[in-house]
């Protein structure tokens, strides 16, 4: 089996706002990274910050601990926005901004911040420049990704291609470049995250909105699951690998 990935703007929408609602308490992956992005944060905060995909708030929760002038939170998903605005205290210098954000005009701002959110993009490049454009003189891009080797599992297993293109540090670095920014910190993280069943981890995409069943043809769903478990079945469980990048970037001058 090869199947095309199938993926467009309205499903990921879909996606997302009809999982908003279980997203928290199955994102670990996601708390995990954004609690790492954090500890890229400038302290004190600049006075004008965006972030972008903002989700239920994993990442905002840690830009809530410090005061800012202005806080702009953008999202595609309004179903992610409502969990966001009845789970959390935004204060009243808060701007919520719904739509794609490779299309959505921002004001300036001094710090841009977008928790595992880049690998959705369809034209990152572009997207970079005009997040550069996005900031002032001395403004700063942080945001983390997933690289190529995420969840190489489920391609190998059943012969599936990625949904969505999952560029190399190599490929990011370029773009960064070609973008107008300058890279002041890169990190990249391989973990393996251990589920009790191919189900299970299944279950765990789903309720994140994220998982690849839908690019399964009908009758296939079994016969994945019992290739995955018999090909990266553990005493622990079955595994599955995620690439992780991380990145601080600062206009050029």
């Amino acid at each position: 089996m090869n199947t095309q990935p199938l993926l467009n703007e309205e499903n990921l929408i879909d996606s997302f706002s009809k999982h908003a609602k279980t997203y928290d308490r199955y994102a670990q992956l996601q708390k995990s990274m954004a609690e790492r992005l954090a500890s890229l944060l400038p302290v004190p905060l600049p006075d004008n910050v965006l972030e972008i995909g903002c989700g239920t708030g994993l990442f905002t929760r840690h830009l809530l601990t410090q005061s800012v002038k202005q806080l702009v939170l953008n999202d595609i998903a309004p179903g992610m926005l409502e969990i966001l605005n009845n789970s959390l205290t935004l204060p009243l210098n808060t701007k919520i901004s719904s739509g794609n954000a490779e299309r959505v005009h921002f004001e300036k701002v001094d710090l841009i911040c977008a928790n595992a959110v880049f690998q959705w993009f369809r034209n990152p490049q572009e997207t970079l420049g005009k997040l550069n454009q996005a900031l002032t003189s001395n403004g700063k891009l942080i945001f983390s990704t997933f690289g190529p080797e995420t969840l190489i599992e489920f391609r190998q297993a059943a012969n599936l291609l990625s949904p969505i293109d999952l560029y190399k540090k190599e490929a990011w670095a370029r773009m960064i470049r070609d973008s107008g920014f300058a890279i002041k910190f890169c990190d990249v993280e391989i973990r393996k995250i251990f589920f009790s069943s191919t189900m299970t981890l299944l279950k765990n995409l789903q309720q994140i909105g994220a998982a690849p069943i839908r690019m399964v043809k009908t009758g296939g769903l079994r016969k994945l699951m019992r290739d995955y478990d018999a090909r990266f079945s553990t005493a622990q469980g079955v595994y599955a690998t995620w690439e992780l990048y991380y990145f601080s970037l600062a206009r050029k001058i």
